[in-house]
């Protein structure tokens, strides 16, 4: 225990490290402190707590004194104010003898009326043997807070939380904005807000926001500072952080967290796939095995012909005018690539045989070029597109650069020894609002773009992508990976039983799926909605018929280009050949 603590750089003394082992060991919950070391065991415990794995939440304190001993600002520390199970036990004399004062904290109402203070409990006369009001000891202070304010570390994240100021109907305050700037009060609403609102209602406390430092979900360190929305919440800032907080581990060291809230799948919206090369084209229609075959029975043919012609100049030509296997190789190549583009050959034959091969190659070949002509007439009808990177490992073949706001999108993964999830990571980019809005408008999107997938069928959607961006990208078909969304509390937050108990009763009764269709059509653009749910069978849609263009023949041409380039050349050469056999040569 003392290791982990010196590699943390976390001080500590043996108070502390008692205090640590009675929390996990024992995992005790009530504890008695004399005197003059209530202040210290109170600064000891308070960071006993946090540096513990063990949580307690049902602690109970007991502090006990003599009148007039205690020094005044004992009861400055915010952990007075903040736990409901303190009990002062003040000894003092009277007339009939010892007499022991019973005084707890006040913990409910605002924080204007001094929820530390203390007020006289009961009284135990000692001679008597008895309680004078015969009060309960530890009363239940949580089912009534009495308008104490629940402080939400806030930050608009849209559907999770929803800030919206100069709102006539506002139902908080952000305490964050001076009161007379006309901001101070929000309308605050979302399908985790809700929950909150929904606490407060049931418990009689005051939901408040902070946005002073709440601009991005924030982290937590090993010296137990932080930053951002977590960063609020261990400065005791504010009491709960929400908007899509996933269960980080260095979150989760150093604070506590709620139940799930809701499942969240991290997801990206990708380049949409383009038309296929034009070049491609002629090949497309059959696929490599096919042309493979027909290649093996051109081969066939080709050889077959060569048999023929030969076996009808050994059969029907005299010696002297028969042609030799050179001449009969170059017509049965010439006749079976003439068949096999339905042209017809000058050659004449007497021989049945060979009148019989040719038909049958004939047939053979109208087949092939007759399928082969579907194939390409439906191709130039229904354009084929390109793949795109929408699945995980296509996102890592394609090496696709995908980007997001803050690296609260990937810290979940970050630590992954998954060698696909590497390779992610390895393409994973940080950029502001305004930069990824900046390469969200390029005239074509080269890049991934994260958003959330919510439980429900709705996105979570950067402002930064816009609905033109939209349209040319795809949603992938599954999640990069996934998370359940909690609120983060502090240690010894004493409502998080209660907490937890009310997102069971939301879960169970449907609420969670009401709440995130209304949230959504109250506060987020329905359109963009729609519009990244229809990319998700784009490629099924009927887009009817297409015109053609000279793009659709560019690989037909390329191929007579090709041709005639090949036969050009050969023409040149047999030129050449030509007068170099008419060079007379010199004896």
């Amino acid at each position: 225990m003392k290791k982990q603590l010196q590699e943390k750089n976390l001080l500590y003394d043996d108070l502390l490290l008692k205090l640590m082992i009675s929390i996990e060991v024992t995992h005790c919950e009530t504890f008695m402190v004399f005197g003059n070391d209530i202040a210290r065991f109170v600064d000891a415990f308070t960071n006993a707590s946090m540096y513990s794995i063990w949580r307690s939440l049902h602690n109970r304190f007991i502090f006990s004194h003599v009148a007039d001993e205690l020094n005044e600002n004992c009861c400055d520390n915010f952990f007075f104010e903040d736990q409901p199970n303190i009990l002062f036990i003040v000894e003092s004399q009277d007339a009939s003898g010892a007499v022991f004062e019973i005084k707890t904290n006040k913990y409910v109402g605002t924080r204007a009326e001094k929820p530390a203070q203390l007020q006289l409990l009961d009284r135990y006369y000692v001679a008597e043997q008895r309680f004078q009001l015969k009060n309960l000891l530890f009363p239940n202070k949580l089912k009534d807070l009495q308008g104490r304010e629940v402080i939400i570390a806030g930050f608009d994240y849209r559907p999770y939380t929803v800030i919206k100021y100069n709102k006539e109907n506002s139902n908080t305050r952000d305490i964050g904005v001076t009161q007379d700037s006309g901001l101070s009060n929000v309308y605050i609403d979302g399908t985790e807000a809700r929950v909150v609102l929904n606490f407060c209602a049931k418990f009689n406390c005051t939901v408040q926001i902070d946005t002073t430092d709440a601009d991005d979900w924030g982290t937590v360190y090993q010296n137990m500072s932080g930053d951002g929305a977590m960063g609020m919440v261990i400065n005791h800032k504010a009491d709960i952080c929400i908007g899509a907080m996933y269960s980080w581990y260095e979150g989760y060291t150093y604070l506590d967290l709620s139940m799930y809230l809701v499942r969240s799948g991290i997801t990206c919206l990708v380049p949409a796939p383009l038309r296929l090369a034009s070049w491609y084209l002629p090949l497309q229609p059959f696929q490599t095995n096919l042309w493979a075959a027909v290649l093996v029975y051109l081969c066939l043919e080709t050889l077959g012909l060569v048999l023929a012609y030969r076996s009808e100049q050994e059969l029907y030509v005299s010696e002297i005018a028969r042609d030799g296997w050179w001449c009969c190789a170059k017509l049965g190549l010439a006749t079976a690539f003439k068949l096999f583009i339905s042209q017809s050959g000058n050659s004449k034959t007497t021989s049945v045989t060979v009148r019989v091969l040719l038909f049958a190659c004939f047939l053979n070949d109208i087949i092939i070029t007759s399928i082969y002509g579907g194939g390409l007439a439906s191709i130039l009808t229904i354009p084929s597109m390109s793949e795109a990177a929408d699945t995980v490992p296509r996102l890592r073949n394609h090496r696709l650069q995908w980007a997001a706001n803050s690296e609260a999108w990937v810290s979940a993964i970050r630590g992954s020894d998954d060698p696909l999830v590497q390779d992610l990571l390895s393409n994973f980019h940080i950029y502001s609002d305004e930069q990824l809005l900046e390469l969200a408008q390029e005239t074509q999107v080269r890049m991934g773009f994260t958003v959330e997938r919510l439980p429900f069928g709705h996105f979570a959607i950067g402002d930064y992508l816009l609905p033109e961006a939209i349209d040319q990208m795809v949603i992938m078909q599954e999640d990069l990976y996934y998370q359940y969304t909690v609120a983060f509390v502090p240690r010894l937050w004493p409502l998080l039983e209660q907490f937890n108990t009310l997102i069971y009763s939301w879960h169970s009764s449907g609420f969670d799926k009401y709440w995130e269709y209304r949230v959504v059509a109250d506060n987020l653009n329905v359109q963009k909605q729609q519009q990244v749910e229809s990319t998700m069978t784009r490629s099924q849609e009927d887009i009817g018929p297409v015109r053609l263009g000279m793009s659709n023949f560019a690989g037909i041409i390329l191929v007579w280009v090709l041709g005639s380039t090949v036969a050009t050349l050969i023409f040149v050469a047999e030129l050449f050949v030509d007068n170099f056999k008419k060079t007379p040569t010199n004896t």
